[in-house]
């Protein structure tokens, strides 16, 4: 389990800033840089890569997008994804995140990413942090973002349907499994797996050998995919006769 005693902010090595937990030496995202990592992992290859694959398919896409966080953190991926939906009005985005441990206010005030993402960042970023947890909002006209302040392990298994079905897209941005092995579980997995759509994908920057055997044994079809700059690989896991 993750003991959240102190957190700090730091400068990773594309000038984005990112939180580091001083006591577990863990930082919310890659050092090599926070904004490169999000984007090439959760936007390009992953909801980017669903939407192309739909649009590119002889079955009309579904209007509705349902995408799960584990591990809201900074609300970058969530920022980033909704900065996304303004390029598609076409789609309705439904956006729900996981998180045990809320940054602070403060915490907020201190993070830099408004240089690179410019205003609509700005506001979209209030928006997110603004919305009361439980309760579903609408961020944009075609987003919608509901927070849960929960540990997924609480809401493994048939008991997270009751949160959300027919996902599409799962962000699994959890902890590394170094911190909290148990959040990169066949269990978790599984409990995953039963509530995402047909078609419908994992997108992680973990590629450990554990992980990909335990996301095998839940019923995914395991790919390797080229990892952002510092990180070989990342993992992207579908549910069987998908694209």
């Amino acid at each position: 389990m993750v003991n959240i005693l102190k957190r700090e902010i730091v400068i990773t090595a594309d000038g984005s800033s990112t939180i580091r937990l001083c006591e577990e030496d863990e930082c919310y995202h890659s050092v090599n840089g926070a904004l490169a990592e999000s984007l090439h992992i959760f936007i390009n290859n992953g909801l980017n890569s669903f939407l192309n694959e739909k649009r590119a398919s002889v079955e009309p896409i579904h209007k509705c997008i349902s995408i799960l966080e584990i591990g809201l953190g900074t609300g970058l991926n969530c920022v980033l994804t909704a900065i996304e939906a303004l390029k598609h009005k076409d789609l309705i985005f439904n956006y729900i995140a996981l998180e045990k441990y809320p940054v602070t206010v403060q915490e907020l005030k201190c993070l830099n990413y408004e240089i690179f993402l410019g205003r609509d960042y700005n506001s979209i970023l209030e928006k997110i942090h603004s919305v009361q947890w439980g309760v579903s909002e609408k961020i944009l006209n075609n987003f919608n973002l509901t927070k849960i302040e929960r540990d997924i392990k609480e809401l493994e298994g048939d008991s997270l349907k009751g949160v959300i079905s027919n996902v599409d897209i799962v962000y699994f941005d959890a902890f590394s499994p170094n911190i909290q092995p148990e959040l990169w579980s066949r269990e978790i997995f599984k409990g995953l797996f039963s509530m995402m759509s047909g078609g419908s994908i994992l997108i992680t920057y973990s590629s450990r050998g554990s992980v990909k055997i335990a996301l095998r044994e839940s019923g995914f079809t395991v790919k390797r995919l080229k990892g952002p700059s510092g990180k070989r690989h990342i993992t992207l896991a579908t549910r069987p006769d998908t694209f």
